[in-house]
């Protein structure tokens, strides 16, 4: 199957460049403004601004891409059967957000028969965005990111592992023997909540990321990001959510650090 060409790639992530800007927008704004909170049904919170900032990009995507199709944390999808899907995560880390730790950010990717096209991560009060685009490299601040294929020191102590919580792993199927070897083995690691895992791994100011049960927008550009900078992704887990939806769990980073990492997964 052809995928899209390459100028075609390129006008897909200037719109997704260009998405994420709007996002800051309204979230910088937002933080000066103040804005409500609520908790869901599943008790994580959600903020207005979470649902403003789909709703925006909603409405882009629907102006400039017609017959792509969304999925979103906060709303249902729109044309499922659609080749192009865009997936959004409006405000990772909406607890982080809320509390004013600078680590939540808007994830953004498009998918093109599942497979990934362009991938970005803002993070408005950091002042950081990493984006890719298949073929185009990945970027770090509009620098270009070359992950080497392992660290200086591949000893397990001097590893930068980067883990979700404890929770995470046992959201649903209880994993927690894996936090355990993980940490154990890798007694150097960070939990990094929201989506700045994703970036401090992408961008090399870490090695390796598990990430473990988590839906889709919270991993959807992790992949392109990741792989054009020259690393590794490879998905360990895939399973049905009790919500209907899926969870999913990934290991990304260097690749000889993500091959050492997926032995512990058996």
């Amino acid at each position: 199957m052809n995928g899209p060409a390459h100028a075609e790639i390129e006008r897909f992530h200037g719109a997704a460049m260009e998405l994420a800007d709007e996002a800051r927008r309204i979230v910088v704004a937002a933080v000066a403004a103040g804005y409500q909170i609520r908790t869901k049904a599943d008790a994580s919170v959600v903020t207005e601004v979470d649902q403003a900032v789909e709703r925006r990009l909603r409405e882009l995507i629907a102006r400039w891409f017609p017959d792509h199709g969304v999925v979103g944390e906060e709303y249902a999808p729109t044309r499922p059967d659609s080749a192009f899907q865009w997936i959004l995560d409006p405000i990772d880390g909406t607890e982080e957000f809320v509390h004013g730790v600078p680590t939540f950010g808007t994830m953004l990717a498009l998918q093109h028969h599942g497979a990934a096209l362009v991938g970005v991560i803002d993070h408005p009060a950091l002042d950081v965005r990493v984006n890719a685009a298949a073929g185009h490299g990945a970027y770090r601040n509009g620098s270009r990111i070359r992950l080497a294929d392992a660290p200086a020191d591949l000893r397990p102590e001097a590893v930068r592992l980067v883990l979700s919580a404890r929770l995470n792993f046992t959201r649903q199927v209880d994993e927690g023997h894996l936090f355990e070897a993980l940490t154990r083995t890798y007694p150097n690691h960070r939990i990094y909540r929201a989506a700045y895992a994703h970036t401090a791994v992408v961008s090399g100011a870490a090695d390796v990321m598990v990430d473990m049960h988590n839906h889709v927008w919270d991993l959807a550009p992790a992949r392109i990001l990741v792989e054009e900078a020259g690393g590794r992704y490879a998905v360990v887990r895939d399973f049905p959510a009790s919500d209907g939806d899926r969870l999913i769990s990934a290991v990304f980073g260097r690749p000889a650090v993500v091959d050492r990492v997926l032995a512990l997964f058996g």
